[in-house]
């Protein structure tokens, strides 16, 4: 890899460290509030505990699903529900999702599956997601102007310029770059060639299986709505107060625009996010959110990493990776 694309790696999660630290000192005295709070918390509702626990599972066997159905053919559920295990724990040293993808390829690899194939699975699978979370934008964007990140952005002024301004004049820009820079640096040979065509290839077959989109899109909205589901549950579980579709809200809304931060399953910004965006409805007390939002990042960043190891392990020694 080009020293000038470590260098700029490091400048963007740089930037998002610099950007969550920012973030951590401006809210420095709620913080330190709600960090008090969690003490005087009553015992958590065990009941939406295992709801949550429950919610996350279903998350990975809707991943399964999915993958089963962007590749095109039926694959072993119990391996490939392993294999997704092993997916979220590489995406945990890994920014991007680029350490799942990884090992869904060579998952899919060993399924005896051409190098276009794969590709064109990968990539129905990644237009499922943006397709399903654009929808769920889309859905609850008339109540984005309550998020406080999106408050900050339409109200906060620069020498008279809304910073809102600069930033729908930033992003198209930095899109066309990184496109530019990606254009430059693609050197098409005989092996990519034919990779490309088999994944056009493939791509043209799935557009001509409406089933199979069907399942893929189906299969992908379910591992949105359980994880949307886990949230709830965590919120239940410390008697929040704050509305069921205030909490949708946040997830849909303000969760994809954090996990698009290059740092690994956007920690730091999803956590931020979610306790701000949180905070900011119902009444309840700061330590409750605090100690809901720590419960779903422990159940679907933390807890998935030991069986994602294990699930990797037993995988390599079966040669399915």
């Amino acid at each position: 890899m080009p020293r000038r694309g470590l260098a700029w790696r490091a400048v963007i999660i740089g930037a998002a460290f610099v950007a969550l630290m920012v973030w951590v000192i401006a809210y420095h005295a709620s913080l330190t509030n709600a960090v008090a709070q969690l003490s005087t918390l009553p015992g958590p509702s065990w009941s939406a505990i295992l709801i949550a626990v429950g919610a996350v599972v279903a998350s990975y066997c809707c991943s399964a699903v999915a993958l089963s159905a962007a590749a095109g053919r039926r694959l072993p559920l119990g391996r490939t529900l392993l294999v997704q295990f092993a997916a979220a724990a590489a995406n945990r040293v890994t920014p991007g999702g680029v350490g799942g993808m990884a090992v869904n390829a060579r998952y899919l690899r060993t399924q005896e599956l051409s190098a276009g194939t794969v590709g064109a699975a990968l990539s129905l699978s990644a237009m499922a997601h943006i397709g399903i979370a654009s929808i769920g934008f889309l859905a609850m964007g008339p109540m984005l102007t309550k998020l406080p990140i999106a408050h900050s952005l339409l109200t906060t002024r620069v020498h008279g310029l809304p910073v809102i301004v600069a930033v729908l004049v930033a992003v198209p820009l930095i899109v066309w770059w990184l496109a530019r820079a990606a254009r430059s640096r693609l050197h098409v040979d005989g092996g990519m060639a034919v990779a490309i065509r088999d994944a056009r290839s493939a791509l043209s077959s799935a557009s001509r299986q409406p089933k199979r989109l069907a399942l893929l899109l189906a299969a992908t909205a379910g591992v949105k709505a359980t994880n949307l589901l886990a949230l709830l549950a965590a919120t239940w579980a410390f008697d929040g107060d704050i509305a069921d579709w205030r909490v949708a809200v946040v997830y849909l809304v303000g969760v994809p625009v954090a996990e698009a931060i290059p740092t690994p399953g956007g920690i730091g910004g999803v956590d931020a996010v979610l306790v701000a965006g949180l905070a900011r409805f119902g009444t309840s007390t700061a330590g409750a959110v605090l100690a809901a939002v720590i419960v779903f990042r422990l159940l679907t960043f933390w807890a998935p990493i030991v069986p994602g190891m294990i699930s990797a392990g037993l995988l390599r020694r079966q040669h399915a990776l």
